[in-house]
């Protein structure tokens, strides 16, 4: 069940993650664990996008099922949760996805990592 605290806590990680992108802090994201795929993999999909990367507004985040999704992951775990937030380039709402991974740990932590990026 996804739980306010989990979206809460799921968008605080997004934030980050995404301002490290926005920023073009792409190795300092796979380095410190934030994605599953490479840094090639992130700055290939990048390239191909056109326009500059901005920050979302805070609406995005709040923005469920449109902007932001999160669901269960009823196959095999981990990650717990999946999830996709629609990126922004221009200050527009792009068509160019994050697609992301929840894990929760032990302690209740929650770590979000990078799974994708797709034009959808």
């Amino acid at each position: 069940m996804i739980t306010d605290s989990l979206k809460k806590e799921t968008v605080k990680k997004l934030k980050v993650l995404i301002h490290q992108l926005v920023e073009d802090n792409i190795e300092n994201i796979v380095s410190s664990g934030f994605s599953e795929i490479t840094e090639a993999e992130i700055r290939e999909e990048l390239r191909y996008y056109p326009g500059k990367m901005t920050l979302p507004p805070n609406e995005a985040y709040q923005n469920w099922e449109v902007e932001i999704d999160i669901y269960e992951v009823e196959y095999q775990s981990p990650p717990n949760y999946e999830g996709t937030f629609s990126l922004y380039y221009d200050g527009e709402q792009s068509d160019l996805t994050l697609k992301f991974n929840i894990y929760v740990e032990n302690n209740n932590r929650i770590l979000v990592k990078i799974r994708d990026l797709d034009v959808m």
